[in-house]
């Protein structure tokens, strides 16, 4: 499939707006204790939901690189232009961030994501069995001809995230993204622990990816 390169750039500020909205709520919150995890979650279904309607359209609205991975697996998109995708949700990520930083300041640091407890096993699990539940709904949401989402994916895949983020964000810090983990984690200095922010998404978009393939072929096979 050949994808306009302008696509690369709506990723870009797609992911932008995403890991902005999501390190933003997350430093407000340590500071003011308003929002809870619930709040926090919502935030994240709220955002996600809207980027996909507004961009979904378009690039397929990936904004992060596990389910830009599964697209690869199943066979959605070729690699060059993957490979472009998770440089420019990067990219994205990185800048959204360094404009939290700017505003908040050291602040930034509540929203890296980190295990809690250095519970590395369990913050792995999970990051891996939340991610895996995330891409199989992005899959699965995807309209079959052109690779673009469903009129109503995209609250779907922001549902998907939110409840994720409610139960699992004390836990692993609820990332299910590279790319929101690592623009924080870059500008802070804390790469500790980034590893299970890549790893893991990327483990649960294969296995995702291979579970859809299993269980819905056909639809693989006309994209």
């Amino acid at each position: 499939m050949n994808l306009n390169k302008k696509n690369y750039l709506i990723e870009l500020v797609g992911t932008f707006i995403l890991v902005y909205a999501i390190t933003s709520a997350a430093t407000v919150y340590s500071k003011s204790g308003q929002l809870g995890v619930i709040g926090i979650g919502l935030v994240h279904a709220f955002v996600l939901t809207a980027i996909v309607f507004a961009i979904g359209y378009k690039s397929g609205a990936h904004v992060n690189p596990a389910v830009t991975v599964a697209f690869l697996i199943t066979k959605r998109m070729n690699a060059i232009d993957g490979i472009f995708y998770i440089i420019f949700q990067i990219i994205g990520g990185i800048l959204a961030a360094s404009v939290v930083f700017a505003i908040f300041g050291p602040a930034i640091s509540s929203s890296v994501t980190l295990p809690a407890d250095n519970n590395v096993i369990r913050a792995f699990l999970l990051e891996t069995a939340m991610t895996f539940t995330l891409v199989y709904i992005v899959l699965t949401t995807a309209a079959t001809a052109s690779n673009k989402i469903a009129p109503l994916a995209g609250l779907a895949i922001g549902l998907t995230l939110g409840f994720n983020v409610i139960f699992g964000g004390s836990i692993s810090g609820g990332s299910l993204n590279p790319a929101r983990s690592f623009g924080p984690a870059l500008i802070t200095g804390n790469l500790s622990y980034n590893w299970i922010y890549w790893i893991a998404p990327v483990i649960g978009g294969l296995i995702a990816a291979g579970l859809h393939r299993l269980l819905h072929e056909e639809q693989d096979r006309q994209v």
